[in-house]
C-alpha cells in the first residue's frame, strides 16, 4: 500500500457546503468525502455525480465510496481564509451570482449590512436569496491518501459547488492525520471497538453539528496504516 502526503493550494475561490441554511458555509476543514470524488473523478475513473436531486440531494448516499481503491484523509487546514469571498445566488434557477472582495459589500451580502439597492429592485424575490462563504484563493491544506495505484507527484483536481474550488498539490512531510468519522462508521461500517481504539489513538476528537463534520484529529500514523487501512481499501 502506498501512502503518501500532499500539500494543496487552492487557486481559484471554493464555494463547499459544509452547513446548510439561509447561510451556506464552508468549514476550514475540508470532508474527505469530497476528497474522495474529486480524486476518483481525477485519477480512479469515479463515476461522476456533480448533482443530485430529489431525496438524494438532502439525504446524500456515499456507500459507492466504500468500493473506492484508495483512503484519504479529510484536508487539514494550513492556512485558511474563510471570510474574505462572498458571493450571492439570487435563486437556485437562475445564474445571476457575483463574488467580491469588497468588505462593505461582502457585508450587505452576509446581512450585516443593508442589501445593495441593485438586488432590491431587481425583481428577484428577497426570501430566495442564499448566502455562500467560502474560502479563499491561496488557502493551503494538508492530506494523506493509501492506495495501491500510484498517483502523480503533483496532482491537480477540483472540489466544490461546482467544481469552482481548483487544487494544486505537492508531495511534503506528515504532520497531523485528521480522519472523518462519518466516512468511517457509516460509509465504511467500521465497527465500534476500531472507532474507540481510533479515538485512544488520536490526540483529540472534534465534534460538529452535522455528522460528517466530526473528525477525529492528530491520529498516530502507524495505527492508521496498520489496523485502519487494510480494513477500508
Amino acid at each position: 500500500m502506498i501512502e503518501r502526503t500532499f500539500e494543496a493550494t487552492l487557486y481559484t475561490p471554493l464555494f463547499y457546503s459544509s452547513s446548510e441554511g439561509r447561510a451556506i458555509r464552508t468549514q476550514p476543514t475540508l470532508s474527505a468525502t469530497a476528497l474522495m470524488h474529486a480524486i476518483g473523478y481525477r485519477y480512479f475513473d469515479m463515476e461522476k455525480r456533480y448533482a443530485e436531486f430529489g431525496e438524494q440531494a438532502t439525504s446524500p448516499d456515499y456507500s459507492h465510496l466504500a468500493d473506492a481503491p484508495f483512503f484519504v484523509s479529510d484536508m487539514r487546514p494550513i492556512a485558511v481564509e474563510t471570510d474574505e469571498r462572498t458571493f450571492r445566488s439570487t435563486d437556485y434557477r437562475s445564474e445571476r451570482n457575483f463574488t467580491t472582495n469588497d468588505s462593505d459589500l461582502a457585508g450587505q451580502i452576509t446581512g450585516d449590512k443593508s442589501v445593495p439597492s441593485i438586488l432590491e429592485d431587481s425583481g428577484a424575490a428577497y426570501q430566495t436569496i442564499r448566502n455562500y462563504i467560502g474560502i479563499a484563493p491561496g488557502s493551503t491544506f494538508e492530506f494523506t491518501i493509501w492506495s495501491e495505484q500510484n498517483i502523480p507527484e503533483r496532482p491537480f483536481f477540483r472540489m466544490g459547488i461546482k467544481q469552482t474550488g481548483e487544487f494544486r498539490a505537492r508531495r511534503c512531510q506528515q504532520d497531523t492525520i485528521v480522519l472523518n468519522k462519518y466516512l468511517l462508521s457509516e460509509v465504511y461500517e467500521v465497527d465500534d471497538t476500531t472507532l474507540t481504539r481510533l479515538m485512544e489513538e488520536s490526540e483529540s476528537f472534534r465534534r460538529g453539528n452535522d455528522p460528517r463534520l466530526q473528525h477525529f484529529v492528530g491520529v498516530d500514523p502507524q495505527f492508521v496504516s496498520e489496523h485502519l487501512v487494510p480494513e477500508v481499501v
